[in-house]
């Protein structure tokens, strides 16, 4: 019998796209860091499926990778593979489940009952009024594999934002139909197109609002008809802020100017739960959807990957015998020092420094101290000369470029124990302002200077560590 199920990935990003022809599939390459090299982090071509409308499943390498065609750009269609563990006659297995696994059972695809549950509740985490749910569900047998859209609606207490009438849509599934060559059960999510819906009024209020405000910030603006679907009496499109932010920073939604009311807009970002059951087993995975990449090329450096394993592992780089593992830290490492080298190269650290010199200068002001004492705090601003539009982002560049050869970073750290104290910011420690520290001018989802996660900086001081008590003694 199948003793458990599960779903891979549990977790996907879906991006959104207004192009019908989903992005090709492509892994990280080998970074070119030759001396005269570009720089840059370089992709490959992988294995892309493909989905008839009838669920047919096709693969292909691509020669080339093309985020955007003539529609805009391809949309990113992850796939949720169904798992799972059984028990034979020869013991425990474990794997894809297909039509032939379930069949040892007694089973087949129409045994398999899946459920797709998306929701942008953004309206909802401001006014806090269920009817400004917009909520999306599709339930299905497995054996249906036809693409089913997700089209969002908001509960029907109070005065519904999105009607069954007129939902917002929010993307679309399809079950894959198994065959020889790809018999595993599949089911691929589609993302929206990444488009924003008002109410059906939102003409005449922005009329209106040009009447009274001359230079409005909307004065510009324009939704076609067909996108003017929402309920102007909803709590949403007549919702005032007041002195809840909410959010840090406050205020992330379209507003009247002079009255702060919402102009009730919503867009079509969603994230939710994908389930699948059977004989009282159940997988769940989740999907999560996001605007497109438009650096992909430039890694961060800290990911979704970082933050997900500071949760679930952040005591084991403390452990002895991963530190001891050279080979394992030393490469975890070595591509975090990429990543900072890439972020580094995508950022203008000219201007960020002048912003965060600022921004210093107000928190001083606000705490009622001296604002030349914490503008010094950021970085000195440096001259511009012929040829060095950006001199700060200049000479950032080239010293990350030379940490990505590791022996130059050992080096440091050998010559200078302090090295990771000194310049690189511990997390959730320090002050509110911004200063030299890395990762530095950057901004946290907290609006505090961004830091690396603790399983990060605690990884690196482990690893310089173990570099210090290695090196012979006197060298």
């Amino acid at each position: 019998m199948i003793e458990k199920l599960w779903l891979y990935p549990p977790l996907a990003i879906a991006r959104l796209g207004t192009s019908t022809t989903p992005c090709d599939n492509f892994t990280w390459s080998a970074d070119d860091l030759r001396p005269r090299g570009t720089g840059k982090t370089t992709i490959k071509p992988a294995q892309t499926l493909r989905v008839a409308a009838d669920g047919t499943v096709t693969a292909s390498v691509p020669t080339e990778i093309y985020f955007k065609d003539a529609q805009g750009f391809k949309p990113v269609c992850p796939f949720f593979e169904l798992h799972g563990q059984w028990r034979t006659e020869t013991g425990l297995q474990e794997g894809a489940i297909t039509p032939e696994v379930l069949a040892k059972f007694g089973l087949t695809t129409k045994d398999l009952q899946w459920k797709v549950e998306v929701a942008n509740l953004k309206p909802f985490h401001y006014t806090l009024a269920n009817s400004d749910r917009v909520v999306a569900t599709v339930e299905l047998i497995g054996d249906v594999t036809t693409k089913q859209a997700l089209g969002g609606i908001s509960p029907t207490d109070g005065s519904p934002l999105a009607t069954a009438a007129n939902p917002v849509p929010l993307g679309s599934m399809q079950l894959t139909l198994p065959n020889d060559d790809f018999p595993e059960i599949r089911l691929r999510f589609t993302p929206a197109i990444g488009a924003v819906y008002g109410p059906t009024n939102l003409q005449q209020r922005l009329d209106a609002l040009k009447q009274r405000v001359s230079n409005s910030d909307w004065r510009n603006f324009q939704l076609p008809p067909e996108r003017l679907i929402l309920n102007p009496e909803s709590v949403w499109c007549q919702f005032s802020l007041g002195d809840d932010p909410r959010t840090n920073p406050g205020g992330l939604f379209a507003t009247e100017d002079d009255t702060g009311i919402s102009l009730g807009l919503v867009d079509d970002v969603c994230d939710g739960i994908i389930t699948c059951s059977v004989q009282g087993l159940k997988a769940i995975g989740r999907i999560v959807v996001a605007p497109p990449d438009y650096a992909p090329d430039r890694r961060p450096v800290t990911s979704l990957a970082d933050g997900l394993s500071d949760r679930v592992s952040r005591q084991r780089v403390s452990e002895l015998d991963y530190v001891a593992d050279m080979n394992l830290t030393t490469a975890e490492v070595g591509d975090l020092l990429e990543r900072v080298l890439e972020t580094m190269e995508g950022m203008n650290l000219d201007f960020q420094n002048d912003r965060i010199r600022s921004e210093n200068r107000n928190i001083a002001l606000a705490q009622g101290l001296s604002e030349n004492a914490a503008e010094a705090k950021a970085f000195s601003q440096i001259e511009q000369i012929l040829g060095r539009p950006l001199p700060l982002t200049e000479f950032g560049r080239q010293r990350h470029r030379r940490f990505v050869s590791l022996e130059v970073f050992e080096d440091r750290l050998r010559e200078n124990p302090e090295l990771i104290a000194q310049w690189i910011r511990e997390p959730m420690i320090g002050d509110r302002y911004y200063d030299r520290k890395m990762p530095a001018l950057m901004r946290g989802s907290d609006r505090y200077p961004m830091h690396i996660t603790r399983r990060q900086y605690d990884l690196l001081v482990a690893w310089a560590n173990r570099l210090r008590r290695d090196a012979e003694a006197g060298s």
